[in-house]
């Protein structure tokens, strides 16, 4: 994360340069007011009155450009925050969102948006304003010590106060924006389920969960603003109380003579703006706490990241050996020692009861889940050892629950890359979905609309199988590919793992459909994540058609 802010550095660095010239010339009205009334109202002198005042406008104007230009500098290190971070989070969330071990508290892209609003908005000028608050300080020092010590005492009693207000709040703020979360991502799953939810009658309960959860939030919503709000109330009235005194010890000062009008009009006006940044910051400081946290979630993401540029390996030709794989989640082992080697071009069906591990296998073929003991390899290299963008062109993949992305349909079989046309038509022919894309109302040019909404469950099936055979892989894995497949999409399924078989093209799939498996060459059975079996064909028929008799 440091890395990426040292990237804005240049903006930071000259909007701090600029921050220095700014706080100088924010002491124009003070020094303003200084010379009026100790030099024009004394001696009744207009020319000095002219001098002065033409020397404050344009002290202020200079001001006004500077206050824009660093405020330009500040929209300008968001967005080139923005730039250079925003790829690399989504590249880490959607690692993170396929890895079956979710971690908690990590950036994500609103947090970005977060941070690039603070930069943008008023409150972060409270973070450049704040380290020249000593120069006002001593300033009124300077004017008085007796001046000097009031201020002291106040800018100190408002810096406990915000803190107060930040120990006070900020877990109450905390815990509401994590359970709002949740309920945003429960309303989603809601929403994207509403068809079985409104027919099972669910939408009282879900209504009656997501209450519940509201509830919560707004009660930590309001017991954290009622905090603030009564240190709000009373710093500002210590606000109003500092300047009675900073006029009292002043108008003190006046009439024993030991200072002047002018002097204590300034000291007034110098405390306030010494004040000014913890004033701020205490206005602004819910937005403050909620970028530090995307900070420090953002820092969490980068910090675990796995970011690295893997060595080139030559093409796989794709043999697979799976070496004593062992798999567990949440202290759950669901695979335990599954060793197997499957030559290049040959194919697997993996067959076994529900909740065998035949998808968890699955996923650890294609190298997204890496296994807790054991080795996969492919071409004889550890799967750990390809890089996983170089490696996926080479792959293809269908899962079983086949979501599609907003786009045409040409735009998601070609992986939401560039479309070339030549290849996109090659791939919905090979899995035998050409004609069907053909007969719909702008062929591969038709909008699907969010997860392919305007097809079936066997359209979408089928176009997610040329995804899956998009670019000639040299690998493909099938999950219950036939799961939503009429009798058409059936054939076309055979057809393609006939012609993927004389390609050369080595493919694994999942099936509980027995016509399936007579065009395979070996078949593994999964049976409480163990290997019961593994052989060729008709082998592995056999020995099942003997269990049997004799069972």
């Amino acid at each position: 994360m440091k890395d990426f802010v040292r990237a804005c550095r240049f903006f930071f660095g000259y909007a701090f340069v600029f921050s220095f010239f700014i706080n100088i010339l924010q002491l124009t009205f003070s020094i303003y007011m200084l010379q009026v009334y100790d030099k024009v109202l004394t001696s009744y002198n207009l020319s000095t009155l002219a001098v002065i005042t033409i020397a404050a406008v344009f002290a202020l104007v200079v001001l006004a450009a500077l206050e824009w230009i660093r405020s330009r500098l500040l929209v300008r290190a968001g967005i080139e925050f923005d730039m250079v971070l925003s790829r690399t989070v989504l590249e880490e969330n959607l690692k993170s969102a396929s890895n079956p071990i979710q971690r908690k508290g990590e950036g994500t892209l609103r947090d970005i948006h977060t941070l690039r609003n603070f930069l943008g908005g008023s409150a972060v000028f409270a973070f450049f304003d704040a380290p020249w608050m000593p120069i006002y300080f001593g300033i009124i020092f300077m004017l008085h010590p007796y001046l000097g010590m009031v201020s002291i005492f106040g800018g100190v009693s408002i810096l406990i106060l915000g803190l107060l207000t930040e120990r006070l709040t900020k877990r109450k703020l905390e815990s509401a924006t994590a359970l709002n979360g949740h309920a945003s991502a429960f309303m989603t799953a809601t929403l994207r389920n509403s068809i079985a939810v409104r027919s099972m009658g669910m939408i009282s309960n879900i209504a009656d969960r997501w209450e519940k959860i509201n509830s919560i939030v707004i009660d930590l919503q309001t017991r954290a603003s009622r905090n603030a709000g009564l240190l709000h109330a009373i710093s500002k009235s210590l606000r109003v109380l500092l300047q009675v005194m900073i006029y009292c010890v002043g108008a003190y000062l006046t009439v024993m003579h030991a200072s002047t009008a002018g002097v204590m009009i300034a000291a007034s006006i110098v405390m306030g703006r010494a004040l000014a940044p913890i004033d701020q910051a205490m206005a602004t400081y819910k937005q403050s706490l909620d970028s530090y946290a995307a900070y420090k979630r953002l820092s969490a993401l980068l910090d675990n990241s796995t970011r690295h540029r893997a060595m080139d390996l030559p093409a796989p030709s794709g043999s697979i050996n799976c070496e004593d794989v062992t798999f567990g989640i949440n202290g759950r082992v669901i695979l335990k020692g599954i060793s197997f080697a499957l030559p290049a071009g040959e194919s697997l069906a993996i067959i076994g009861p529900s909740a065998a591990g035949k998808s968890t296998l699955c996923k650890i073929l294609l190298g997204v889940w890496p296994p807790s003991t054991g080795k996969v390899r492919l071409d004889g290299a550890d799967m750990t050892a390809w890089d996983q963008e170089v490696l996926g062109k080479y792959i293809g993949y269908l899962p079983q629950d086949v979501e599609l992305f907003a786009g045409t349909i040409a735009d998601n079989i070609a992986r939401m890359g560039n479309v070339v046309s030549e290849n996109v038509i090659a791939a919905a022919t090979l899995a035998g979905v050409h004609d069907l894309i053909l007969r719909l109302p702008k062929g591969y040019d038709t909008q699907i609309g969010e997860q392919g909404a305007v097809l079936s469950g066997g359209q979408r099936q089928r176009i997610g199988l040329a995804r899956a055979l998009y670019g000639n892989p040299k690998i493909v894995i099938l999950d219950e590919p036939n799961s939503n497949l009429d009798d058409a999409g059936e054939a076309a399924l055979l057809k393609a793992l006939v012609d993927l078989k004389q390609q050369g093209t080595t493919v694994l799939l999942v099936t509980h459909k027995p016509h399936v498996l007579s065009i395979v060459d070996r078949i593994l059975l999964v049976q409480e994540g163990r290997l019961a079996l593994f052989g060729p064909r008709q082998a592995v028929f056999d020995h099942l058609a003997n269990a049997q008799q004799k069972g």
